[in-house]
Parts: structure tokens; C-alpha cells; sequence
């Protein structure tokens, strides 16, 4: 399928719902503010389409429902697209076991326009911490409505996220989504692989700030870009815009504060994702059937010891402050 423009722009859009829809007085949205279970649905369900929404996302007896309009789209998403429908909805939960974020897409085949690990990094960035998401859609769509849901779930929560940290999550969800619809069935590259690295490179520019007194320099990030980008295996896969588009993105993430709730929800989605080293790898390694016993083993080897090596890293950030 092939994207315009214009595709880019909704995308962009409902990133901008995703984002600012996390706010909270302290400047991150986590279990502690999210009270009770939340339901978000789409104006244009039927009753019966709504039922069936509710059961695909097992929304609790005590969840708060809130419909999403059509007309208050371009208010909830701050764009200027004519909507004509809001089939996409979305459940919010506090994550009691302070297990991060969390996000399933209950129905992939009809949310075709961002991936659960690109909803969970951009959500981070935000600033949610601690909550599982649920998103689902009875028609396919490109998700704005459940983002805006997302948005309309927290807007009567007081205070409001910094306006940078908005902006760079938005263009985050944007980015990603952009560059793994790009690499899709190239060799060596998933969306797991890909958010791992990304989850990292954030991780690490937060430490070396932590580390330098709040200060990061360009060279600083570039270093960290490049080197997790190489240790993940992708500096052969990511195109040349590819790295510019992610470098200028981790500039821009220098720039904002995470509280102490994000760095830890960094590291479980990290360690989430590459807990199972052994399987990511071989699922990029698309090629191994082909390569000799001789290179197996020693691939094997060497993305064992660096999928271990990864897992260490998160496992141990920021523990010595």
C-alpha cells in the first residue's frame, strides 16, 4: 500500500492526540492519576458495534465511558481533516503491577496505521507511565479516532505536559511509523528490533544528561544514534534519511525532562522486548537458512552475547545515581 502525504499527515495528526491526550499535574500520566478503568468509543458504532467493541477490549463493569463525536475531532486531534466517522475506540487500565506501558492493538487487521511498540515508545515520551492500553476497531481505520479517545479520556485531568514534550512525542510516532513502514520485510529489520533501539538510544541520551548535569552535546547524540544502530545490527538496513530523520528526532528528545516514572518505563519496555533474545534474532535474521554451519555459529554467538549485553544495559540504567 502505498502512503501519501496526506497519510503521513493523519498519522501525524493522531500522534498529536496520543500525545497530549497523557496529561497529569505532574507532568506524567501513570496508574496514581488514572482512578478507574476508561473506555473511549467512536461516535459512529452502532449500539451493536459498540457491544462488540466493548467485549473485543474486555471493558471492565466499572469502566468510565466516554463517546468521541465527530465534530470535536479536529479540537481533540488540532488538525483540520473533514471527518466524516470515529469507528476506533480504545480502553484505558492502570497497570497495577507497575509493569510500564503496555499496549495491545486487539484487532490489528483494522488499525493499520502504528504498531503497539510505536504506541508505547511515543506514549513514554509523553509521559504515560504504568497503564495498559487497549485499541480496537470493528472497520479499518487508521486509528486517529481511538487516539483522539486517548486525548478525550484525560482532558478533564488538571495541569498539562510541557508543549515540548508534546511536540517531540508526536513527531516520534510519526517517525517511527514512517520508518517501519519503509524497512517492512527488509532483512535484519522488525518493529520490535527497530523500538528496542530506540527505547535504548532514549535511554542512554537520558543517562549521559543524568550524568553531565542535564547536558548533552550533538556529537554526544550522534555517537549514541550511530553506536546503538550498529550494535543492533541496522546500520546496513535503515536508509541514509532514515538516520537523519532518527538523529534530528533524538536532538529535539535531548531537549525535554523525563521523570523518574518514564526512565523506569524505558527500561521495562526495553527489557520487554528483548527478553527473548534468542527469538528476535532469528526472526531478522531472515537469511540463515542459507548461511554455513560455521557462520551460524559464530553469529550465534556474537547476538547472544549482544542481546545479553543489551539486556544488562537495561537492567542497570540509572541504578547508580
Amino acid at each position: 500500500m502505498k502512503h501519501t502525504s496526506s497519510f503521513y499527515q493523519k498519522v501525524f495528526a493522531g500522534a498529536l492526540a496520543l500525545c497530549v491526550g497523557f496529561v497529569a499535574l505532574s507532568g506524567s500520566v501513570s496508574a496514581d492519576n488514572l482512578k478507574q478503568p476508561v473506555y473511549s468509543y467512536g461516535q459512529s458504532l452502532t449500539k451493536e458495534q459498540k457491544e462488540e467493541t466493548a467485549h473485543l477490549l474486555k471493558v471492565s463493569d466499572k469502566a468510565l465511558e466516554m463517546q468521541v463525536n465527530i465534530k470535536e475531532m479536529n479540537a481533540l486531534l488540532h488538525d483540520h481533516y473533514q471527518y466524516y466517522q470515529v469507528y476506533s475506540s480504545v480502553y484505558l487500565e492502570p497497570a497495577k503491577d507497575k509493569s510500564g506501558v503496555n499496549v495491545d492493538i486487539v484487532t490489528p487487521d483494522t488499525i493499520t496505521a502504528i504498531t503497539p511498540t510505536e504506541y508505547a515508545n511515543a506514549a513514554i515520551t509523553a509521559g504515560a507511565t504504568n497503564m495498559n492500553i487497549r485499541v480496537a476497531s470493528v472497520k479499518a481505520v487508521d486509528g486517529s479516532g481511538a487516539l483522539a479517545g486517548v486525548y478525550k479520556a484525560f482532558s478533564g485531568t488538571t495541569g498539562n505536559l510541557p508543549e515540548e514534550n508534546i511536540k517531540v512525542a508526536q513527531e516520534e510516532l510519526v517517525i517511527t511509523s514512517k520508518i517501519n513502514e519503509q524497512n517492512k520485510g527488509k532483512d535484519g529489520f522488525s518493529d520490535e528490533l527497530f523500538n528496542a533501539a530506540l527505547a535504548e538510544i532514549k535511554a542512554q541520551i537520558a543517562k549521559t544528561k543524568q550524568d553531565n548535569g542535564g547536558s548533552i552535546s550533538v556529537g554526544d547524540i550522534t555517537t549514541i544514534v550511530n553506536s546503538v544502530v550498529n550494535n543492533y545490527n541496522l546500520d546496513g538496513v535503515l536508509t541514509k534519511d532514515n538516520l537523519q530523520s532518527l538523529q534530528g528526532l533524538m536532538e529535539k528528545f535531548s531537549k525535554i525532562e523525563l521523570s523518574e516514572e518514564q526512565k523506569a518505563n524505558l527500561q521495562k519496555l526495553g527489557e520487554r522486548l528483548l527478553k527473548e533474545g534468542d527469538t528476535l534474532m532469528k526472526k531478522v535474521q531472515n537469511g540463515w537458512a542459507n548461511l554455513s554451519p560455521s557462520t551460524k555459529s559464530e553469529l550465534g554467538g556474537f547476538f547472544g552475547n549482544l542481546f545479553q549485553g543489551i539486556v544488562d544495559f537495561f537492567q542497570g540504567l540509572f541504578s547508580n545515581k
